[in-house]
């Protein structure tokens, strides 16, 4: 990876030839994590998950979701976090989503550690991250070369219904969200799709800006767990959190 001095003394008319040179994965790469994540992605869609006390007796997964920088096109290099919202049959309302967030996850959990074809993948490190909202958390191996993939499910309301617009909302899902009175950020995942689909249907050009401002990011504003940036304080910078220098969702940015 270029260092980010290098990115300061590129002149504006070679910023794309940048990005295509240290910033844009190449196609086999995104291939290969993205493979490993349909595995998971095809067990979430497959299951039939039986309910613990409190929930439906058969929750079903209605749909998996990527989000994230793989899901609207910006990933970086040798990223390897994939976070996956998954809604499910068993929330009919935000209130029923925070209430049952918990035991959803530990529902999910367990099944997994018993998936053939993830324990086959390496499957490593599952374990719920408490955080707005919590998650379940674990690591695979691509197939080919074993590099390690971080992936991030949150289970979330299908708040926008089975078809999501791209055009202004119903006012009653807004309405229903301030009833709700939740954490801010907790519903967050409910509106994945909007945020992913902000930027997964724009022009090359904006993508490379959002690589751009990202690399920049991580390099000048967040150098890793072992520098923290003595301006953070409590805030949560992107994809970390600074007080525990812990992965957080991404589902709640835009980038």
């Amino acid at each position: 990876m270029a260092l980010a001095q290098e990115l300061y003394s590129f002149p504006a008319s070679k910023l794309d030839s940048f990005v295509a040179q240290w910033l844009q994965p190449s196609r086999e790469w995104k291939e290969e994590v993205l493979e490993s994540v349909q595995a998971v992605e095809q067990f979430l869609r497959q299951e039939n998950f039986h309910g613990e006390r409190g929930l439906a007796r058969d929750v079903r997964v209605l749909k998996v979701v990527k989000v994230g920088s793989f899901g609207n096109g910006t990933v970086l290099r040798s990223t390897t976090d994939v976070e996956l919202v998954v809604f499910l049959s068993c929330f009919h309302s935000f209130q029923e989503e925070a209430k049952h967030h918990q035991a959803v996850l530990r529902l999910i959990q367990k099944r997994i550690s018993y998936c053939q074809d993830l324990l086959d993948l390496g499957l490593n490190n599952l374990s719920v991250i408490e955080g707005v909202p919590s998650a379940l958390f674990f690591t695979l191996q691509t197939r080919e070369t074993w590099e390690p993939i971080t992936v991030t499910i949150v289970p979330a309301y299908r708040a926008l219904g089975p078809s999501c617009p791209n055009s202004q909302l119903p006012s009653e899902v807004y309405v229903n969200l301030i009833k709700a009175n939740g954490y801010p950020g907790n519903f967050s995942p409910s509106f994945s799709e909007l945020q992913r689909n902000f930027v997964k249907h724009r022009p090359t050009k904006l993508k490379s800006l959002l690589r751009l401002i990202k690399h920049w990011y991580q390099q000048a504003h967040h150098p890793g767990p072992s520098r923290p940036n003595p301006q953070c304080g409590g805030r949560v910078q992107m994809g970390h959190s600074c007080s525990a220098g812990q992965p957080v969702s991404e589902a709640g940015l835009l980038l």
